[in-house]
């Protein structure tokens, strides 16, 4: 076997019920030479355990010593790896067995390129009943400007090189649920993606998932608020960071509002306006018609 190119990156926290899926999914691709690097956040169930029964040589199993959370501990992996490409696999997800031969052969036709996501389908408990199909723009242009709210890449589906990711300084450990998202925006900066239109990343949707919470918000309003203070942006980009901000603030006003939080409530619809007074309106009148429920989605 020749020298690997590609590490698969997972990081594991308390996943031991869903870890046989992810696990045996990347074991069976039809790409082969691969390592499969496993960090575990000091999990407090049988997930070590869970991926020690494995004994295929490619895996190899770091047990952190304290909890660091999976934005930290991805900056660990990404500086432990030591090939050229890293394959982003989160615990609880699927990767279809020709996810990886797909992005790599990708790679080979598009050398300018240093990242390649797919698109995805969403599942419960059973990655082969699929409950839906998400995408993402293919191009590399329209992947950069869709990068400026989230909807650029998917991160538990992309292949990145590695060099290129440390070249941009990483994952920035100051955000827990927004970390992907604001590296996306530095890493298109300077290097091109592209999106390969197949599904071949199973998204697994269960209770207790967080990435719309209210922290989630803070954070994506803070990335927004530091993007527009920076100028780097045309006039174009600015609107669509505003608008970006804009929801930030509604959606954060909605948690507000199902706590009865009724002074936050009103400062965020206030600072929603004040970003962008189109989307505030759309948003207000879309939520109107449906009956504010004091959940939102990001759209």
């Amino acid at each position: 076997m020749t020298q690997p190119l590609l590490t698969v990156l997972m990081t594991v926290y308390n996943d031991d019920g869903y870890l046989p899926t992810a696990i045996e999914s990347i074991l069976s691709q039809t790409y082969s030479n691969f390592k499969f690097l496993i960090l575990d956040d000091c999990s407090t169930d049988d997930s070590p355990r869970r991926v020690e029964s494995y004994r295929d040589p490619r895996i190899e199993l770091v047990r952190l010593p304290k909890n660091v959370g999976q934005t930290a501990a991805l900056n660990i992996g990404l500086k432990r790896a030591c090939t050229p490409w890293i394959a982003r696999m989160d615990a609880d997800d699927y990767s279809a067995p020709g996810r990886f031969e797909e992005q790599m052969k990708a790679l080979e036709r598009f050398p300018d390129v240093r990242c390649v996501g797919t698109a995805v389908w969403e599942f419960r408990d059973d990655p082969r009943i699929v409950e839906g199909i998400v995408k993402r723009p293919e191009s590399a242009d329209e992947i950069r400007q869709a990068a400026l709210l989230g909807r650029g890449l998917i991160h538990g589906s992309i292949v990145i090189g590695r060099e290129a990711l440390l070249d941009v300084g990483g994952y920035d450990e100051r955000y827990r649920y927004a970390s992907d998202r604001e590296l996306f925006i530095r890493f298109l900066k300077k290097y091109r993606a592209i999106n390969l239109s197949e599904a071949l990343l199973g998204i697994r949707r269960h209770p207790g998932q967080d990435s719309f919470s209210k922290q989630a918000a803070d954070e994506y309003i803070d990335i927004f608020l530091r993007l527009l203070a920076g100028g780097d942006y045309s006039g174009a980009e600015q609107e669509i960071l505003r608008d970006g901000l804009s929801y930030s603030y509604l959606f954060r006003a909605n948690y507000f509002r199902s706590r009865g939080e009724y002074a936050d409530w009103m400062k965020d619809i206030l600072y929603s306006f004040r970003a962008s007074p189109p989307r505030a309106i759309r948003t207000l009148g879309g939520q109107a018609l449906r009956g504010i429920s004091g959940k939102a989605k990001w759209n």
